[in-house]
């Protein structure tokens, strides 16, 4: 059955589909039983709850292809976990102004999108904020990826933009290209050149250079699953223009590790914030406990203060807000779950732009600067 699409307030919508999918079972789940993991590290239902999906047979534990009993059974090496769900995913920023423009292809644009370029073994873009790279947790057909492979592009990513980030991406037309590329980011053969537009006037005397770890939190699970391990990272900042009117500045970044969320928290610990930024502002975000978290710990595991506690507080933080945007929600008839909230614009749109990346100072891609930043 065919995805079907649609547009309203500005959002590319997909209707809700049912989809299945399976994966090996995590080391840490061994010895450890199907609803033990379900109810620990996923909130999606109560332990009843997840009982009623097992009779349904949407979660399902598979031994040498052979349905094993979820709640008795303990989890080990080789195990596959099959989960069918009826999927809801979140709309995406309409990035065409004309919709019909995204369903064909025009010169040096495809779906709608800007060609920056394109030959046998790459094809870059300059990707439009909102919209996520590639499939993962609630996305699959909301995605570049799959967007392009409805205009017969199949692409592999070479790296990772924030959905909420715009800019230069570079998509490899085999593995072994994207390989190469990934390779040569590793090794720190590839410059990359962002934009941001912070809060405040940013010293423009000489470059900043930033090192401190990164982490990522995952509110949706309990401590310690919900913490990424922290790694080092580095990052370079220098002012580009500073715009008095608004006392804001728009700065030069060059990453010079590739962590998620690098640049953003960077420049929240130095305190010049994204102006916009839905998670690291301070003026904008809804969990502030999370963003304090973030911006005072900067290695979570050699930290004094009660970490378990506090990242309860911010599981806490967040089920309040999420409570909140399920008031008055609708309950989809098909799975019992809420239907999805429309997310404000803004919510889906940082100014933090990809501008410029030179793979081993001879071959160089640039996009145009965003009208935030000119």
């Amino acid at each position: 059955m065919g995805i079907e699409v649609c547009f309203s307030s500005g959002l590319r919508h997909i209707t809700p589909y049912y989809a299945t999918r399976s994966s090996f079972a995590k080391g840490r789940w061994f010895n450890k039983s199907l609803l033990e993991v379900l109810s620990a590290e996923f909130g999606t239902f109560t332990r009843d709850q997840y009982l009623k999906e097992f009779d349904l047979g949407n979660y399902q534990l598979l031994r040498n292809s052979e349905r094993m009993d979820p709640v008795n059974t303990l989890i080990r090496s080789g195990d596959i976990i099959v989960v069918r769900q009826h999927k809801h995913e979140p709309p995406v920023k309409q990035w065409c102004l004309n919709r019909q423009i995204e369903n064909f292809d025009l010169l040096n644009r495809v779906a709608g999108m800007n060609i920056v370029f394109e030959d046998d073994d790459l094809l870059v873009l300059d990707k439009p904020n909102g919209l996520p790279i590639h499939p993962t947790g609630k996305f699959y057909h909301n995605t570049l990826i799959e967007i392009l492979k409805s205009h017969n592009k199949n692409v592999f990513p070479t790296y990772r933009l924030d959905k909420v980030t715009s800019g230069l991406i570079i998509l490899a037309k085999s593995s072994g290209v994207a390989k190469m590329i990934q390779d040569k980011i590793k090794t720190r053969n590839v410059t990359k050149l962002y934009l941001a537009r912070v809060k405040g006037k940013f010293p423009g005397t000489e470059p900043v250079k930033m090192d401190s770890p990164i982490y990522t939190i995952d509110p949706k699970r309990r401590f310690p699953a919900g913490l990424t391990t922290s790694r080092d990272a580095t990052t370079e900042f220098s002012l580009f223009k500073y715009l008095p009117d608004v006392n804001e500045s728009v700065v030069l970044c060059r990453p010079l590790t590739g962590r998620t969320h690098q640049i953003r928290i960077h420049l929240l610990r130095l305190g010049y914030p994204i102006v916009n930024d839905p998670l690291y502002c301070p003026e904008k975000s809804s969990f502030p406990l999370r963003l304090r978290f973030i911006r005072n710990i900067l290695k979570w595991e050699d930290s004094v203060e009660p970490v378990p506690q506090i990242f309860d507080a911010i599981i806490n933080e967040y089920e309040d807000v999420r409570l909140k945007k399920s008031q008055n929600l609708e309950k989809c008839s098909e799975c019992g779950s809420f239907e999805i909230k429309d997310s404000p614009i803004e919510e889906l749109v940082i100014w933090l732009h990809a501008w410029k990346y030179s793979i081993d100072e001879a071959s160089t891609f640039e996009t145009d600067l965003p009208t935030w930043a000119c």
